[in-house]
């Protein structure tokens, strides 16, 4: 049985930076969902650098998401998020992000079980 929360927008910041911190490295997969373009992959089986809230300058209240190898990232901008969900499973490990937007756009990052991602190792194709 899976448990999901919303992560208050006021604890955002802190929550995405020790989710980056704790699953950097994590073999993710990110989808995004809207209603002008369907559903689209936008990542699939990549090392998770980074996702965080731009709390400076125009840009602020923006999510970027950063996975990737050195010198090979990609980066995914969610310009005015809304809502913040996060999918566990009952043993409280992160499955799913639901990041949802001001425009009713979702994006979802998969992080892929712990087991899967050392099978895939370094040599994984992109």
């Amino acid at each position: 049985m899976h448990h999901t929360r919303e992560i208050p927008r006021e604890g955002w910041a802190d929550y995405l930076a020790l989710l980056s911190s704790l699953e950097r490295d994590h073999w993710v997969r990110i989808e995004s969902e809207s209603l002008e373009t369907g559903d689209q992959p936008v990542a699939s089986r990549l090392p998770l650098v980074e996702i965080a809230l731009e709390e400076k300058g125009s840009d602020t209240g923006a999510l970027e998401i950063i996975v990737g190898r050195p010198g090979d990232e990609l980066t995914h901008r969610i310009l005015k998020p809304d809502h913040i969900y996060a999918d566990e499973s009952e043993s409280g490990e992160l499955e799913c992000l639901d990041i949802e937007d001001a425009e009713h756009g979702k994006t979802l990052i998969f992080f892929e079980p712990s087991q899967q991602s050392e099978e895939q190792g370094a040599g994984a194709p992109m």
